[in-house]
């Protein structure tokens, strides 16, 4: 079964899940040996909203940081 909403995890921002809709999302890898949890993660893949994307250029080191993660994790943004 998919998923039915993306969720931002900086924002919380949840938005339908789609082709079109998902397609603007930033989507970034957890770092190997990163376990979290959190709403936005699917698997080992969090998602950030386009509106935080483009508002923060550093918006992968900002969801690493929200979630506890040093700073020192080898950031890996995951091709859409």
């Amino acid at each position: 079964m998919s998923r039915l909403y993306l969720r931002c995890a900086i924002c919380s921002r949840q938005q339908a899940e789609g082709m079109i809709s998902g397609a603007g999302w930033g989507r970034l890898e957890l770092p190997p040996g990163a376990q979290v949890e959190h709403p936005a993660l699917v698997g080992s893949t969090l998602r950030a909203c386009p509106t935080c994307c483009s508002g923060h250029p550093d918006w992968q080191n900002r969801v690493l940081a929200s979630l506890g993660l040093a700073p020192g994790f080898d950031v890996r943004p995951e091709s859409a």
